[in-house]
């Protein structure tokens, strides 16, 4: 794309940061509002619908032969300049699955008013009772009765027994076989040798080994374990974190729920709807596009009203950026050229 336009700016002398040196750069502040005074009037300008697979350059070509006419297009609409250029029609699920990349679960129960903060808040780790999905509640819109979970990071963490075989050198080797488990926090991994010829006798903690994890932590090369030879078992607790299968979905039916450590009460919720994020409802609407609220705990919605998915919502504003405004082919030059003259004598 030719960047013609900025060949007219003011040079200025600028220092970033905490260089020393300064360089020479154009002036980006310098505006000339001729755009703006022309938008007004019909006579310079018509209406245009970017098709997927347009761009700057290309439809600068299209219309008026010359690539370097790109700008003017973002001068005159300011919903281009405040957004940026339209996505492809193939992108646009992409880029909304990009920016909604949770689930949420909708439910008829009663998330935020629990007694002695038993409620589902922002933070809490909840697991599906059925399908054994973890995440972590990231957000929650409770006119919807949703929570927004982060089911990609989250995982459980357990404390897990190892027997080892350790060699003549005080060396072991640990592998996790499960592709959804890797090892953690060595710092509170604990040893335990015990002589298998006296049984009676409690096993003895060992200090001193090393532990280094590899191949992303589903490998742990355990050194300088204190042998000795007998009739001993080696016994390992290591920290290992579960994460979810790949889908990392709830199910429909199922109950999510956390439990809390300290009391141990076990605090539920039912699912009564499930998706992805970028699918999810956003709001309601009735046919005049007005937004409509719902009863969160019966979920009961009316016929007459339609959802509005947060995919549907990047799909309409993509659409809206499609319409803009153009220089007409017989104006542009008059228009650039006055524009040029006025930045020149700024």
């Amino acid at each position: 794309m030719s960047t013609r336009y900025f060949q007219r700016f003011e040079k200025l002398y600028y220092k970033f940061g905490d260089e020393t040196a300064f360089n020479i750069m154009q002036n980006l502040t310098q505006y000339v509002d001729l755009i703006d005074q022309i938008k007004p009037q019909l006579a310079f300008y018509e209406d245009y619908m970017i098709k997927s697979g347009d761009r700057p350059d290309t439809l600068s070509l299209q219309l008026y032969g010359d690539t370097s006419y790109y700008w003017t297009f973002f001068l005159l609409n300011d919903h281009l300049r405040e957004s940026g250029w339209p996505l492809m029609n193939e992108e646009v699920r992409s880029r909304a699955k990009d920016y909604y990349p949770h689930r949420v679960v909708t439910s008829t129960t009663d998330l935020a008013t629990a007694e002695g903060g038993y409620d589902f808040r922002v933070g809490r780790q909840v697991e599906g009772q059925t399908s054994g999905t973890v995440g972590t509640i990231i957000k929650r819109n409770l006119d919807l009765g949703q929570l927004i979970i982060d089911t990609e990071t989250a995982f459980t963490s357990a404390d897990t027994n190892f027997t080892l075989t350790v060699n003549s050198n005080g060396a072991a080797t640990l592998t996790l076989t499960d592709p959804l488990q890797k090892f953690a926090q060595t710092d509170l991994w604990v040893m335990t040798k015990k002589n298998l010829d006296t049984p009676t006798v409690d096993p003895v903690v060992l200090n001193g080994f090393d532990i280094t994890l590899e191949s992303i932590d589903t490998v742990a090369q355990l050194r300088n374990i204190p042998f000795e030879v007998g009739n001993f078992e080696y016994v390992i607790r290591a920290k290992v974190q579960t994460f979810n299968s790949a889908d990392s979905t709830f199910l429909v039916g199922e109950n999510i729920f956390f439990r809390d450590d300290t009391t141990g009460l076990t605090v539920f919720a039912d699912v009564h709807k499930e998706s992805a994020q970028y699918n999810a409802v956003h709001h309601y609407e009735n046919a005049d596009g007005e937004w409509v609220d719902i009863d969160p705990f019966t979920q009961v919605i009316g016929s007459s009203l339609i959802p509005v998915t947060n995919l549907d919502r990047i799909s309409a504003k993509n659409d809206n950026l499609k319409q803009i405004k153009v220089l007409k082919p017989s104006a542009v030059d008059s228009v650039v050229k006055e524009f040029y003259r006025l930045m020149n004598e700024r």
